[in-house]
Order: C-alpha cells, then sequence, then structure tokens
C-alpha cells in the first residue's frame, strides 16, 4: 500500500511538473520564466486609462488585468479585497462625523518596483476624477465622500475633498451616515483604481505605451506593436499586445520564486492574424501557433458556437449616443440640432429592430430597456434590476410609430444628412450601425456611417514599423462632444443602476469643463447635451434616499422617465462569449464579465516557447 502512495506521489509530481510554472526552468542553459500563452482576448485597443473605460468592454478586459482595485467583486458578486487588506467604519453620531479607514496591503507594489501601491495613489485617482476639468461618469461614484460633489462643481477646492493618504492608511470622510455596503460595492470599480501621479502628470499620453505605465495588477504591458502602412492603419503585420507578469505583484521581499503570485510569464495576443485565423489556430494549431483562449469569436462564425462558448452577461449596453448640441444638415444648406427634438429621438429608436440586431450578432440579448443585465436591484446579486424592471421597450421595430413620431416631429426625414460614428476596429459596432443606418434611411434620412480609424501620434512617422502609439480618433471626438451620432458600449461601473442613470442627470454627469472660469461647471450636462429638470430632481432623491426598497423603486422610475426622452438608443445587452482550451486551468471569471489569468497553468508550456527568441526580448 505504501508503494503506491509513494508511486502516486511521484507522478502528481511529474504531472504538476507539466502543467504548472516551474520557477525559472533552464533549457540548454536559457531561462524558461514560465508559461508564454497565446490568446485572443479583445480587439486592439488604442487608450487604457482605467477612468475612461466605461464606453468600451475590450477596454475593460484589458485594464481590470493591468490595474487592480481596493476591492474585489467574484464571479458570484461577492465582494472581497484586493489591495485593501482591511476596513474600519467609525461613526460619531454626537459630532456627526463618518468615516472609513482602509488599510491597504504590504505586498502591493507597483510593476516598475519603485514603490509600493499607496494610499496617495488612490488619493491621487480619485481627486483626478473629481477634478472639474477631467471628464468622467465614474465621479458620481464618489459622491458619498465629503465636498466630492461641491469640488467636481468647482465649489471648492480639490483638496476640500475628505480623502486623505498616510502611507498604508487611506482615510474617507462620508458626508453622513451613508449606505457603506453600496460604498465598498463602488470600489470594485476598475474607474477607480489608484493611479500614480509622478507618472500621469509628465505625459497626456501616459497610458497609451509600456515606456510610460506602471501596473498595480497582474500584468503589465511588456510590449505593443500596432502594424500599419502610410496609409492605412489596418495593415497589421506586426501588430501584437504582449502582457507580461508583474514581477512584484502580490510578492513578499523574501519570495524566492517571481511566479509566486502570478503563474503565467506572458499573454500573447497577435494582432498580424484575423479572428478567423486565430480560430484556425485555437482548433488546429500546434507549437508557437497554438491560441489556447478566444474572447472574441469572429462574427462569421459565431452561430456555430452559440452552444459550445461559454457566455456570460457583461454589464453594458450597446447604444447610440444623439448629440442634441450636434448642427444637422438639412437640404436647404442650413443647420439644425435635430436631435433636440424628442419626437426625433423617439422616432429613430422605434425604427430598430433590436432582436435582429440580437440575432445578428448572437452573443447579445435585445436591449428592452438601458441598465443591463447583472445589474443589482440593491446591494445583492440575489435580486437583478433588470428582471424586476422588466421590458420598457419593444424589441421589434414598429415603423409606423416611427412615422407618427417623425409626423409629431414636423420635420421631413428626406431634407436631413447625419453620421453614425463607430470605432473602426470593432466589427459588431460596425454591424449595428449599418444596421440601424438601413432602418433610418427607409424612414428616409440620409445616413452614413463613419468607421473612425485611431491615428498615428508621431510627427516624425517614416514608414517605419513604429511600437509608440496611436491616438483613439473616436475616443477624442467622443469626449469633445463632436459627434451626430456615436456608437458606444454603455457600461454600468458597478452592479448598481445609479452608474448607468446618474450621468445623465446635469448635477451628477461628471462631465469636465476645459475653461472652468468662464463656464458654469454645475451645470454641465451628459454627452448627450440631455437636460431634464424633472430627470435631475428624481436622481436628487435617489442621492439621498436610505431605504433600499425605495431607492431602487426610484431608479426604475428614472430608467422608464429616460427611455420616454430617449437621450441614447439602446440596442442590444452585451455578452462575453469565449473558448477556453482544456490545456488551460484556473481561468477565473470576475462578475464584470471580464477573466483573470493570475492563477492559470499551461499543460507542457515548455513546447510552446521559442528559447531563441527569448533571449532576443531579454
Amino acid at each position: 500500500m505504501k508503494k503506491r502512495i509513494a508511486a502516486f506521489l511521484i507522478a502528481a509530481v511529474c504531472i504538476l511538473g507539466t502543467v504548472a510554472s516551474c520557477h525559472d526552468r533552464k533549457i540548454d542553459g536559457e531561462v524558461i520564466k514560465g508559461a508564454e500563452i497565446n490568446i485572443y482576448l479583445c480587439e486592439q485597443l488604442y487608450e487604457l486609462d482605467p477612468a475612461l473605460c466605461l464606453n468600451n468592454d475590450s477596454a475593460l478586459q484589458i485594464c481590470g488585468l493591468l490595474y487592480d482595485t481596493l476591492f474585489k467583486l467574484d464571479s458570484k458578486g461577492k465582494i472581497t479585497g484586493s489591495i485593501a487588506e482591511k476596513y474600519e467604519i467609525k461613526k460619531d453620531v454626537k459630532n456627526d462625523e463618518y468615516t472609513m479607514q482602509i488599510t491597504l496591503r504590504k505586498d502591493n507594489k507597483w510593476s516598475d518596483g519603485v514603490n509600493n501601491v499607496s494610499a496617495d495613489d488612490v488619493v491621487f485617482a480619485w481627486k483626478r476624477i473629481l477634478d472639474p476639468s477631467f471628464n468622467s461618469e465614474a465621479a458620481c461614484l464618489l459622491y458619498d465622500i465629503k465636498n466630492a460633489r461641491t469640488a467636481k462643481e468647482g465649489d471648492c477646492s480639490i483638496d476640500d475633498v475628505g480623502i486623505y493618504a498616510d502611507s498604508r492608511i487611506l482615510t474617507i470622510v462620508f458626508n453622513g451616515d451613508v449606505d457603506y455596503d453600496r460604498f465598498l460595492l463602488n470600489l470594485t470599480s476598475v474607474a477607480l483604481a489608484p493611479l500614480r501621479e509622478d507618472i500621469i502628470v509628465k505625459n497626456a499620453d501616459w497610458s497609451k505605451k509600456p515606456a510610460t505605465t506602471a501596473s498595480s495588477g497582474a500584468f503589465m504591458i511588456r510590449r505593443v506593436n500596432y502594424g500599419f502602412d502610410t496609409d492605412n492603419y489596418v495593415n497589421r503585420s506586426f501588430a501584437q499586445l504582449i502582457l507580461e507578469r508583474n514581477p512584484y505583484y502580490r510578492r513578499a521581499k523574501d519570495a524566492k520564486y517571481v511566479d509566486t503570485s502570478v503563474d503565467p510569464f506572458r499573454l500573447i495576443i497577435n494582432y498580424n492574424l484575423s479572428k478567423e485565423e486565430l480560430l484556425k489556430n485555437y482548433l488546429e494549431g500546434t507549437g508557437k501557433d497554438k491560441v489556447f483562449y478566444i474572447g472574441d469569436i469572429p462574427l462569421s462564425v459565431r452561430s456555430e458556437y452559440a452552444s459550445s462558448a461559454e457566455i456570460t452577461d457583461l454589464m453594458s449596453t450597446f447604444s447610440f449616443y444623439l448629440n442634441e448640441n450636434a448642427d444637422i444638415s438639412a437640404k436647404d444648406g442650413t443647420k439644425e440640432k435635430l436631435f433636440a427634438n424628442k419626437n426625433v429621438r423617439l422616432a429613430l429608436s422605434a425604427a430598430i429592430d433590436r432582436q435582429a440586431i440580437a440575432d445578428s450578432v448572437v452573443f447579445a440579448k435585445a436591449a428592452t430597456a438601458i441598465v443591463p443585465y447583472g445589474v443589482f436591484e440593491d446591494n445583492s446579486p440575489k435580486s437583478l434590476f433588470r428582471e424586476v424592471g422588466g421590458q420598457i421597450i419593444p424589441s421589434s421595430a414598429d415603423m409606423s410609430a416611427a412615422r407618427d413620431y417623425l409626423s409629431k416631429a414636423g420635420i421631413n426625414a428626406s431634407d436631413y444628412s447625419f453620421t453614425i460614428s463607430v470605432k473602426a476596429y470593432d466589427e459588431v459596432h460596425s454591424l449595428i450601425a449599418n444596421a440601424a443606418a438601413t432602418a433610418w434611411k427607409e424612414l428616409g434620412f440620409n445616413v452614413t456611417v463613419a468607421e473612425v480609424a485611431p491615428e498615428i501620434n508621431d510627427e516624425k512617422f517614416s514608414g517605419e514599423d513604429v511600437k509608440d502609439i496611436f491616438d483613439d480618433i473616436f475616443d477624442e471626438k467622443f469626449y469633445a462632444g463632436k459627434f451626430e451620432v456615436a456608437g458606444i458600449d454603455l457600461i454600468a461601473g458597478t452592479p448598481d443602476a445609479i452608474s448607468v442613470l446618474a450621468p445623465f442627470a446635469t448635477p451628477f454627469s461628471g462631465q469636465g469643463q476645459e475653461d472652468i472660469a468662464l463656464s458654469d461647471i454645475s451645470n454641465m450636462p451628459h454627452k448627450t447635451g440631455y437636460v431634464n429638470e424633472s430627470y435631475n430632481e428624481l436622481m436628487e432623491k435617489v442621492f439621498v434616499a436610505e431605504n433600499g426598497t425605495e431607492r431602487a423603486e426610484l431608479l426604475h422610475q428614472a430608467e422608464k422617465m429616460l427611455l420616454e426622452d430617449m437621450p441614447v438608443i439602446p440596442v442590444i445587452f452585451n455578452q462575453n462569449a469565449t473558448l477556453i482550451s482544456s490545456d488551460l486551468r484556473g481561468v477565473e471569471m470576475t462578475y464584470y464579465g471580464y477573466h483573470l489569468f493570475t492563477n492559470v497553468s499551461q499543460k507542457n508550456y515548455i513546447n510552446y516557447i521559442e528559447t531563441e527568441e527569448i533571449t532576443k526580448e531579454e
């Protein structure tokens, strides 16, 4: 019997040696630092600022790997500590003082090894979002903090906000006896991740290149290479993103091995192949060409994987933003703020066949409201906001109703021309935009779809392979309000409906204003220009509601009011569909719908590494 046990243990050790990472193994004298896993995570990205990742599901997936948060939300919706080691709530009812003290872990270190992730990094990131000149819809997630809203409105100094740092101790002073569980839920949002002031203040493009970023998460950017030619960014000859283990992530000073906290050495995303080619390499690839994870299945074959892919609801809704301030061209040569007309917006919404679009996308649900699946009714996943709120708008098109709205608007659709803008590199967004354009042309509008491509940010461009940065022109125009209709992923910053609904209220929009001295920044509307005083008043009630049931009911009222005005047109509830090789173990899902690769082991990983290439890179 003892011999059998011993034999079993020996076999187990051998198996683990082929699956787990092996602490800097050597082959022919060359150091192997762990698995280098070929994956296809998402579309190529051009902006990785976590505070600006709430309009693109792909950006959220990458930022979730690069930036750690104070707290995490696991796949079941449970809050757990991450950067935060512990917290304590202090209530001084007599003096009306309510605080939370969060102690950060000792072993959190930035990927450049220079500093620990400190309370100062949290304070900087939050004050950046609350700065009157900064544009982020995540601002409302911090409004329980004393003077946070006042500072955002420019009525007090940003230094008056009730957040204070003392090495590992973050002290938060609240407006009153707030819902602390809900506030902790907000702190799971990647948008509120700590950031390094010394990096950000030096370079406006800090988030676009490896040399100017530092990560607090399990991975850092090792290499970004876009691949392009002089005329068109889509020549992807050398396009690649390599995420490498953050060697300082949760690693004690005396830890012997660098893979103590993060198993894989690298996650390699090759963009020089089409999605179809990458899928083929997932199914049939061998050696260095083998792909082990597909996070974005090509549209052309999605129906084939409808039953075999791992499908999860993302807390996001693809929506069209209608710019009420945009001057839309009329046939007579004049300009008109067409989308400021409520009935025009309702007509455009009624003309969309959401179910048909969802069927075309395959991994999606028709958006019958704006708040997506996954959002809590209160503070728990036991009851979901969408299931309680039900269907508010129809999933099918109603062209008769659309024409009735146009009649009420008093316009002739054929007199107007406008453009739908989407990111050029997102095939799903392009599909939806073209489907909407077809429907709106049927109403008589002259509609074009602009697939907005990134542009090289390099004045000395010489046609050589550039490992520098691109500017995402879509994002730049979107945040500047320079669009007519824009298609984006409207992402819930947290599983609280307020993160979706509050930004449409003027006081909670989070919009920044460059010229603070000349503008009333306490009255900055949503990106669409939408202003409804009744909606503003309703959202004010939400923010002071003490009872969870009452608050949820107010939020449902707000969603219905918003859809009666239709400043944005929800189209589909996004889903994530992934294919994961059986050779990978330990891929974890967060409640936000993106995967973590921190503890992933790869079977026989040594077979997929080319040691000569590693030597050259190191």
